[in-house]
């Protein structure tokens, strides 16, 4: 007892500490406007000037700190008209700071700091330069950087341009903007950005730009997809399961630098630790090491709709909207709810559906289970149809950009109806971990659910060892349609029916009235699919082919560079 009531006293002083030792920018320094020039260079690194017009009535000196890690290096930084300090005392008084800066060494990277001068209106324009900015993935270059370097002292406005030492083309590069609400476009050959209503403190600023042709000769590579960096942008920054470390907990941190040190580590590992105990769900990471080596060959889940567990499935970053668009049209040809025509005239193959809403309603009214988002998204599509219920891939790609709002919200649905079912079934629960004061609320998982969530990382196994392995296709029991349909919720449609198409070699000789209509006609629904994905991606937040698009206000994790800055 006496030992729990001393760390509570440590805690009480600690926080005791920080409230009277608050960063200064936290009562009366605004900055009104930040603008962020960056200049990419041929090899990957980028040059980013920042002007700031800034009113400073606390503190004595102004950071930004930046994370080192996955390649970044700062490898030059200044401030005009200042004068380097090579030794940064940030003990100095704020006349001794005046006209200077320079640099600090924090565990993860640097802190670029600047006296604040006078108090009063101030201009500032800060220039620092970064190695691997642009880096190289599987399938084309990318930069995903998060612009936060206010920290604490928000902009009210902001605007970010990004150019090259070529013109950013708009066929070959596509862009994003995630976590604030702005605009984002392809202009002249530039990228530009501008915020259209105040940040908060720390607000993500997260700018993706995918370059598919590889015009940058760079030297970082990173063993994921395009796809994915959008996807884990889509996500809020904080920990696997969305919920961050509460935000008390998170000043503490911030505010201690060096006193405070191994308080910190006794405090994260301590919330961690009471999540854990109340059955936190685990981490792709997590999951992956649990499930190392084991496989589960049947449908990892026959007791409702695949809508059910799309929340799980997010979690191993698999299931996404696309995902499920594939999945449902796949589902909808093998009952019979639409016609796929092929049109192999033209140099691009094109794919025309017809809607049976009929049978769709038949099956509809026969199932002992249905998702409200599939209903939604097969009354959406019919409803964008021509008379006769019919809609090319072409027709396609338009109206999934000019809907991608209603697309985002329609995967925002997805995830809700998922995470409220899975509740309602017992795999998952709402629970809250009482530290001290605090009640921090997260999601934890049940035995039932912690199985389904196995069996859904070992089907991932399974697709994964059959791809590399064809030998091991004896373990294979699912009818093919619905292995398609299970793979296409993975992203493994392609490498599963190439598969199909070399173990049943005799399928190409049949007749197409015996033929599974998934196999006759998988091709045409790739093609209606990846129209979908094609103008989904050029809508949501951004657009591919150079006109532009808002920004979405949620998510911005999975960016690196700014980890945030203020005044002290």
């Amino acid at each position: 007892m006496k030992k729990g009531w001393g760390i509570l006293w440590l805690i009480s002083l600690f926080c005791g500490s920080v409230v009277f030792a608050a960063p200064a920018e936290a009562r009366g320094n605004t900055l009104h406007e930040l603008n962020v020039e960056v200049r990419l260079l041929e090899n990957g690194t980028g040059i980013i000037t920042e002007y700031r017009d800034m009113t400073m009535e606390e503190g004595t000196e102004l950071f930004i700190s930046i994370e080192e890690v996955e390649g970044l290096e700062v490898v030059d930084f200044s401030v005009t008209d200042m004068t380097e300090q090579s030794d940064w005392d940030s003990d100095q008084s704020r006349e001794e700071k005046a006209d200077t800066y320079g640099m600090i060494d924090t565990p993860s990277g640097k802190e670029l700091v600047w006296g604040i001068g006078d108090y009063g209106r101030q201009l500032y324009e800060v220039s620092y330069t970064i190695s691997n900015v642009v880096r190289q993935l599987d399938d084309g270059q990318s930069m995903h950087w998060n612009f936060n370097t206010f920290g604490s002292i928000p902009p009210e406005s902001m605007t970010i341009e990004i150019t090259g030492p070529f013109h950013f083309a708009g066929d070959t590069t596509r862009i994003y903007g995630f976590g604030y609400d702005g605009q984002i476009e392809l202009s002249d050959g530039r990228v530009e950005s501008a915020t259209q209503s105040p940040l908060s403190p720390n607000q993500p600023v997260s700018v993706i730009v995918h370059f598919l042709d590889n015009p940058f000769l760079v030297s970082y590579y990173e063993n994921r997809s395009l796809d994915s960096v959008v996807e884990e942008a889509r996500e809020v920054p904080a920990d696997g399961n969305g919920e961050g470390i509460n935000g008390t907990i998170v000043t503490l941190i911030v505010s201690s630098v060096g006193a405070g040190v191994f308080l910190i580590a006794w405090l994260l590992i301590k919330v961690e630790q009471l999540k854990k105990d109340k059955g936190k769900i685990p981490n792709s990471n997590e999951q992956r090491k649990r499930n190392k080596g084991m496989a589960f060959t049947g449908i990892p889940y026959d007791d409702g709709s695949i809508t059910d567990i799309a929340f799980l499935l997010r979690l191993l970053q698999k299931g996404s909207f696309e995902h499920y668009f594939f999945a449902f049209l796949m589902k909808w040809a093998k009952e019979k709810s639409l016609i796929i025509e092929e049109e192999k005239s033209s140099k691009k193959q094109q794919a025309k559906l017809t809607f049976l809403p009929d049978a769709f309603s038949q099956h509809r009214n026969n199932a002992l289970n249905s998702s409200q988002v599939e209903e939604e998204l097969w009354k959406t599509l019919v409803d964008a149809s021509d008379e006769n219920n019919q809609m090319s891939s072409k027709e396609m790609k338009k109206w999934a950009e000019k809907q991608a709002e209603s697309l985002a919200d329609l995967d925002r649905k997805l995830m809700e109806e998922s995470k409220n079912t899975l509740i309602n079934e017992g795999f998952i629960k709402e629970e809250t971990a009482s530290f001290f004061t605090l009640r921090l609320p997260f999601i934890a998982i049940t035995k039932k659910g912690q199985k389904l969530y196995d069996q859904l990382t070992q089907f991932e196994n399974h697709l994964s060892d059959l791809t590399k392995d064809k030998s091991l296709t004896y373990r294979q029991l699912i009818p093919e349609e619905s292995f398609l349909i299970w793979a296409g919720l993975y992203g493994k449609e392609e490498e599963v029916f190439g598969l199909i198409e070399t173990l049943l070699p005799e399928w190409e000789e049949e007749s197409s009235e015996v033929l599974p209509v998934f196999y006759t006609h998988y091709y045409g629904l790739h093609v209606f699919s990846s129209s979908m994905n094609k103008g989904y991606s050029s809508g949501n937040s951004a657009s591919s082919s150079g006109f532009g698009g808002a920004t979405s206000i949620g998510g911005g994790g999975g960016t690196i560079g700014g980890s945030g800055g203020g005044a002290r």
